[in-house]
């Protein structure tokens, strides 16, 4: 077992001073915890405690269900600035429990090395959510701050994919995926994220991030959705008047992935990662399943039902929005594959075909690389009726082996 670090372990004590500069002491209040040892029993690494606190009033707390806006009044934890222990940030995503006499956060995503974390508990708010006077010693705000800074270990970690594969998006590319070999830190994922046009020339914030606070992940925090900026795509919004879409038609592109980037664990990327893509004409058409080629497995055989696309379609839906099901609606178990840059879906059933009656079923939300559909178009002008599609949820595609 890898030996604990030393530092690591020493615990953020509001009440009283540890010799640590990750602390930071506010009074005689409720002392606040970072979960720093990965040993722990009931918290896991990363967690914020807090206690003692009233167990009458967590009890009503926690059976008063608040909205995750109201827990982050009482507890927050942020990325802390660099220039101050309060932070302007987002608070992060993640759980809270009630434990007799302990309130604790658990985030969402393994703390990032190298990032200072500040947790903020309010007695008063707590107290006020469940209408009863707060003692004086818990009438006020506590902060804690911790930095996590994990041992140095050999890189590990690349970026295995960059979606849409192909070189060539359209003009309104709505969003690309890049796909890692391990979890990420997160928090400042854009800071490593960067797309030149040719001649080197750096794109100013072509991507939708609410100044840094949005990043889209994956679960497992080893796929993240880079989305472009819907405002300056959309015609009917001030955004597109103003600035215009982010690509343009003829010039080519690179998006680059930095080396520095580290993963969950603290390791930079093992190299940088770099994708050249050209652009067309802008795509304002809908997805339709007519022009698309099933060819049926033989039957008896676990041979793959392969469907053909006229054109790339977004890859994280075709994961998941195309399923084979049987005629009394079962689903069909199996494994997908995505090739030939995002224009062919292949299904390997568990089990052999049978001699019966298959489907596909469509969902109608799929959508190609603009973020048009089956049902409508993403970019929508006024008075634009051929850019209603399809009505239902689902589209079933019949097919028998033969």
């Amino acid at each position: 077992m890898r030996p604990i670090n030393v530092r690591l372990v020493c615990t953020v004590v509001l009440a009283a001073a540890c010799g640590s500069a990750n602390e930071v002491s506010t009074g005689e209040a409720a002392t606040v915890v970072f979960r720093t040892d990965t040993a722990a029993v009931g918290a896991t690494f990363g967690d914020v405690s807090v206690y003692p606190l009233g167990r009458a009033a967590l009890a009503a707390l926690e059976s008063s269900a608040p909205a995750i806006e109201e827990w982050q009044r009482i507890l927050s934890v942020r990325v802390a600035t660099d220039s101050s222990r309060d932070s302007s940030a987002l608070p992060l995503l993640g759980t809270y429990i009630v434990a007799t006499d302990t309130l604790r956060f658990r985030p969402r995503f393994r703390p990032a090395d190298g990032v200072s974390y500040v947790a903020s508990f309010d007695g008063a708010a707590l107290y006020a959510r469940v209408k009863q006077s707060a003692p004086e010693a818990l009438a006020r705000v506590s902060t804690a701050t911790w930095r996590h800074d994990a041992p140095a270990e050999a890189p590990s970690t690349v970026v295995r994919e960059i979606y849409p594969t192909g070189d060539a998006v359209p003009m309104n590319l709505l969003r690309m995926y890049v796909e890692f070999s391990a979890p990420m830190s997160s928090g400042r994922s854009y800071d490593f994220v960067k797309l030149y046009a040719e001649g080197d020339s750096l794109l100013e914030e072509p991507f939708f991030t609410a100044g840094g606070a949005v990043e889209l992940w994956d679960p497992e925090r080893t796929r993240l959705t880079i989305l472009f900026d819907p405002g300056r795509i959309k015609r009917d919004l001030k955004p597109h008047e103003e600035a215009g879409l982010p690509l343009r038609e003829g010039k080519q592109y690179r998006l680059v992935i930095d080396s520095s980037w580290r993963d969950a664990h603290g390791r930079p990327l093992v190299r940088s990662h770099v994708k050249h893509f050209q652009v067309g004409a802008q795509d304002r058409s809908l997805v339709r399943t007519s022009a698309w080629r099933l060819t049926s497995p033989r039957p008896d055989s676990r041979d793959s039902l392969v469907v053909t696309f006229p054109e790339p379609l977004d890859r994280a839906l075709l994961a998941r929005m195309l399923a084979v099901r049987d005629s009394a609606g079962h689903a069909i178990e199996g494994e997908i594959v995505v090739s030939d840059r995002e224009t062919r879906w292949a299904f390997a059933p568990r089990n052999p075909w049978r001699r019966h009656s298959y489907a596909l079923h469509v969902d109608t939300e799929l959508e190609d690389l603009a973020g048009n559909n089956l049902k409508q178009l993403f970019d929508v002008a006024p008075g634009d009726t051929a850019a209603v599609g399809l009505s239902a949820s689902v589209v079933r595609l019949p097919f028998r082996p033969r």
